[in-house]
């Protein structure tokens, strides 16, 4: 099995994650994460997360607060959370264009303007903006890479006003590149009307949204949550970043997913996902922390008392490479069970109780780093999500013993053997 996975699977994985098109679309979909964090704010504090038949004196109050503050909040959420399609295109530009050492200042610009050109439309002449959101945000990445690409080939290849050296370069970087811009827009103008007559007049977003519409569909499964889960820590088994390369596919989807999903709260419309970039953070990566201490339960030898110390304060804050890498966790099959078993059991469990509607489904952006036990109850707002959280923990720890206790006595063996 190692020799399939050195020799044919891997190498194929590595190379797909190293595409320049998936590197940038990875840090793409990061880049617009502050305003989405600022966005759920926002959100929360105009729609207070409670049952209309839930009241006390804090939520009426809460309540009276946000009715009086609604313009200012609104305005916040509309001008964050509602615009990640457009923070997201212009994280490709910057992104594509570091990768291509150009100055990203009218790259930005020009993606800008062709994503605008392709999604937008004149309603009684005033500009119809519907695709800034999230529903966008596919659109930006494709326009956000292919305008850079395209505009940096051309520059390669001579289509540029040639000024003397001693013109600063903020004043020659748009002005040499004013034949390049005139050429893209020109090219993306075409696009529009090409798209637009083969589809009946069909913005590009629509289009590539009906495109993806199955994949969406398929992705927010049962089976699609669980074999995500597994997946990522199989790679990791075997020193792969699972994140950066099932990542490479997932992350996209599920980031759509979660800003659908504020975006349906904000209107108080049911929320249409439960497989989101907030589930993957809470319920897929959450069998860490309890490995950390199973470990520190039963493990008697030198090296896991050592590690499972060192390792304890960075899984409390969702970082598992110390104990990937230290315990370790790559390569040693002695431990392959429970690590697989553990992290699908979390996802999957955590997705028929969200189904099931025993806890509320993922719309608030919470940063990586927030322990998981307070997670659990931010992205979602719902206290029976943290009791669902101690339960899968308990669980884990009693999964991951015995197999941590035969192994940590393979070692004890050999530390008395060595002494």
């Amino acid at each position: 099995m190692k020799d399939v996975f050195n020799n044919k699977l891997i190498p194929g994985l590595i190379k797909f994650s190293n595409f320049k098109f998936v590197k940038a679309m990875q840090a793409a979909v990061t880049a617009g994460m502050g305003a989405t964090i600022l966005g759920s704010i926002f959100m929360v504090l105009n729609n207070p997360p409670f049952p209309a038949d839930m009241t006390n004196g804090f939520i009426e109050a809460w309540r009276m607060w946000a009715a009086a503050n609604g313009a200012w909040l609104n305005l916040g959420y509309q001008v964050t959370l509602e615009m990640v399609g457009l923070y997201t295109l212009i994280g490709m530009a910057v992104v594509v264009s570091e990768m291509n050492g150009v100055r990203p200042t009218n790259m930005i610009v020009t993606s800008t303007a062709a994503f605008l050109i392709l999604t937008t439309e004149l309603v009684d002449k005033n500009l119809a903006v519907g695709f800034l959101n999230a529903r966008g945000m596919v659109t930006g990445m494709l326009v956000g890479y292919f305008v850079v690409e395209a505009s940096c080939y051309l520059l390669n290849h001579g289509l540029k006003i040639k000024l003397p050296d001693s013109v600063p370069p903020f004043v020659a970087e748009p002005i040499s590149s004013l034949l390049v811009n005139i050429v893209v827009i020109g090219a993306v103008v075409l696009v529009r009307l090409a798209v637009g007559g083969a589809t009946g007049g069909q913005l590009l977003p629509q289009v590539i949204n009906n495109l993806f519409a199955p994949l969406f569909m398929v992705s927010d499964s049962f089976l699609a949550a669980v074999i995500y889960a597994v997946v990522l820590r199989f790679l990791w088994f075997f020193g792969l970043h699972g994140g950066n390369i099932a990542g490479a596919v997932m992350t996209p989807i599920v980031s759509v997913a979660l800003a659908e999903n504020a975006s349906a709260f904000a209107a108080g419309q049911p929320m249409p996902h439960i497989f989101t970039q907030m589930f993957v953070q809470t319920w897929v990566n959450m069998g860490v922390l309890p490995m950390v201490a199973a470990m520190m339960l039963v493990c008697r030898s030198q090296q896991n008392k050592a590690i499972s110390k060192i390792a304890l304060v960075p899984a409390l804050f969702n970082i598992g490479e110390p104990l990937t890498f230290g315990l370790p966790v790559v390569m040693n099959f002695k431990i392959l069970v429970p690590w697989l078993l553990c992290f699908g059991l979390n996802s999957g469990a955590a997705y028929l109780a969200t189904s099931a509607g025993f806890i509320g489904r993922t719309f608030v952006n919470v940063p990586y780093t927030v322990p998981c036990f307070l997670k659990v109850f931010l992205s979602t707002m719902d206290y029976k999500a943290v009791i669902l959280y101690v339960i899968l923990f308990a669980v884990n720890v009693i999964l991951f013993i015995p197999w941590l206790k035969r192994y940590d006595q393979e070692l004890v063996e050999h530390e008395k053997s060595e002494a």
